[in-house]
């Protein structure tokens, strides 16, 4: 019984894991999404 609930444990911690890397790879995109825009804008102002 104990073997069982470590290896869930386990699971539950790789599992938390992935998903915090997922979560930083999203937050990675919008901040690259954020500085194109950015620079977009900027760019079209800068052309006024």
């Amino acid at each position: 019984m104990q073997a069982n609930t470590v290896e869930q444990i386990a699971e539950v911690e790789r599992t938390y894991e992935e998903l915090q890397q997922q979560l930083r790879a999203d937050a990675a995109a919008r901040e690259t999404v954020a500085a194109a825009r950015k620079a977009e804008a900027s760019k079209k102002y800068d052309e006024l």
